[in-house]
């Protein structure tokens, strides 16, 4: 017995890996969300790829703040990462036209298997696969049937967007004021007959801004978000109330009278 425990001393110090207490001040910081928004499965595969393979070290969003104590522990200068929020590029929800009804599992990878229960191709199934992935609550399913997302707890970490099966959620920076809620690039006519809140690709909102912030890409309009002025003269000017103001409670965005 007591050879048996002498050589599993000698082989525990002979196989002991010396683990560099950089990954584990590391974790610390990365505060264990396991999100998946750096690329890696966790906090510690992260940590550990930062220390060991130089991957970059502002790639976590929830220690978007802490970049000072990052890079002490690396021993180099860290570069804060831009902090994201997810936003919602369709409203449709259950006042968009229907194709049919649709009775099988309530998930919306299932039912784009068939093609998805509305004539809008484009549009949000509304059957919330992006809540349950959400590893911080920061989705919840609306009145309308779509999602909505809590400023506060959302960490712009990608997880919506990666089980998302018609690309309806997309990631926008925090500072950025307004963002386009429609997910379509139907012609406007088309998009007139099946969904009353779509967007029509009549170009008010571009042709309104005095940034000229706004242009109309692949049949989709985008924003520039480093020229937009947060005016609010396309939420205003638009007739489908699809401009999004991102940040509601802030009251910095200011609509202007034309």
């Amino acid at each position: 017995m007591c050879g048996l425990a002498l050589a599993i001393a000698i082989a525990s110090r002979v196989f002991t890996v010396n683990r560099d207490p950089r990954i584990e001040a590391l974790e610390k910081i990365l505060a264990g969300g396991n999100c998946g928004g750096c690329g890696f499965p966790s906090c510690h595969a992260y940590a550990q790829s930062m220390v060991e393979g130089g991957v970059e070290p502002n790639r976590c969003v929830l220690a978007a703040d802490r970049v000072s104590e990052i890079s002490k522990i690396l021993g180099k200068e860290v570069a804060a990462a831009e902090r994201k929020i997810a936003a919602i590029k369709c409203y449709g929800g259950n006042t968009a036209v229907k194709s049919y009804e649709y009775g099988g599992i309530a998930s919306c990878r299932a039912v784009s298997l068939y093609g998805g229960d509305k004539v809008c191709t484009y549009s949000c199934l509304g059957f919330g696969d992006c809540v349950k992935v959400c590893p911080f609550d920061a989705l919840s399913i609306s009145d309308r049937e779509t999602p909505v997302v809590d400023r506060e707890r959302c960490t712009g970490c990608g997880k919506c967007i990666t089980v998302c099966p018609r690309n309806v959620i997309t990631l926008i920076t925090r500072e950025a004021r307004i963002y386009i809620g429609c997910n379509s690039k139907d012609k406007g006519k088309v998009v007139h007959k099946i969904c009353e809140v779509g967007c029509i690709k009549c170009g008010r909102c571009i042709k309104v801004c005095p940034e000229n912030a706004l242009s109309m890409k692949n049949d989709q309009v985008y924003i520039d978000h480093s020229k937009c002025t947060s005016c609010g003269l396309c939420i205003e000017e638009c007739p489908r109330n699809i401009i999004k103001d991102s940040n509601p409670q802030s009251g910095e965005l200011k609509i202007v009278n034309q």
